[in-house]
């Protein structure tokens, strides 16, 4: 796996200056522009700020994936911690407890409570890069995900046609890998074009790691920590369709059972947490811009 140096950034007056590998040559050091960012310094138990973000909730076998979670809103399934971080939270239901009872009573293959969160109708990106520092979940079925949906436009009115961009997608049976993928009309679902990380001997779910995407208008790269691990351009996705000219909206969830770990779900688990710690958009090569509603 081809392996990239470092790269340092500092924040100074809103932008970001990196430096590689330390040093500061002429060619090393280019200056990109902060235009978002999320911290989640908190109270413990602190909700999302519903300016940038809103919630998507439901049983998540609706959206084709046969998903076993049921999302909600509520604080115990995404709040902050009061330690700086986002935590999404997947509870096992007990169809004994009242509490769960209004999920378990009209949905039998829900087996967990948990929680989507969307920019979508009020905060929108176009280029640049993003990146988080998370740490995900492990145990069998569990699917945390770090991702972006094309807004419909002219020339496209949904999902694959508008593009999907998957910074970070991981499988509980696999703590050492994660996975990033671009999903278009002609390459969608299991046809994705897909790339994979392979952590080394500390598997990712041991802790915090940096997921990133840099976005061109033809070219889109992923890293981890810093390492290139793949991307595509609109000439190697051709003849198939270039779906990535567009606005983009960011997504965090924490889906369990489905398709995506091979139909396996681990119902001892009784709570398993997705981390973030921040979310930062910046320019990349000078190109990025935001969109609020």
């Amino acid at each position: 796996m081809k392996r990239h140096s470092a790269i340092k950034a500092l924040v100074i007056g809103g932008a970001v200056l990196a430096i590689i590998s330390g040093s500061v040559a002429a060619d090393a050091v280019t200056t990109e522009k902060v235009l978002w960012a999320q911290y989640f310094d908190g109270k413990k138990g602190t909700k999302v700020d519903t300016k940038t973000w809103g919630y998507d909730t439901g049983n998540g076998l609706g959206w084709g994936n046969n998903e076993q979670e049921y999302y909600t809103n509520k604080a115990e399934n995404i709040s902050m911690d009061g330690l700086g971080h986002l935590v999404i939270t997947a509870k096992k239901l007990d169809p004994e407890n009242p509490k769960d009872q209004y999920i378990t009573n009209w949905c039998g293959d829900c087996k967990y409570s948990s929680a989507k969160i969307v920019t979508r109708d009020k905060v929108g990106f176009k280029y640049g890069t993003l990146s988080a520092r998370i740490q995900v979940p492990e145990g069998v079925g569990m699917w945390p995900a770090f991702w972006m949906l094309g807004v419909p436009r002219a020339n496209c009115d949904g999902w694959p046609s508008c593009g999907e961009i998957d910074i970070m997608e991981a499988r509980g049976s696999q703590p050492y890998h994660s996975l990033s993928s671009l999903h278009g009309p002609e390459y969608s679902g299991g046809n994705a074009k897909t790339d994979y990380y392979f952590a080394g001997n500390t598997p990712l779910t041991a802790g915090y790691h940096t997921y990133r995407v840099d976005w061109l208008q033809n070219s889109i790269k992923f890293y981890v920590d810093g390492n290139y691990i793949g991307g595509e351009t609109k000439t190697s996705i051709a003849p198939d369709d270039w779906v990535f000219n567009g606005e983009f909206y960011l997504i965090l969830n924490l889906a369990t059972g489905g398709n995506f770990d091979g139909g396996a779900l681990d119902e001892t688990i009784q709570q398993a947490q997705l981390k973030i710690d921040w979310i930062r958009y910046t320019t990349y090569k000078g190109k990025g811009q935001l969109t609020k509603r």
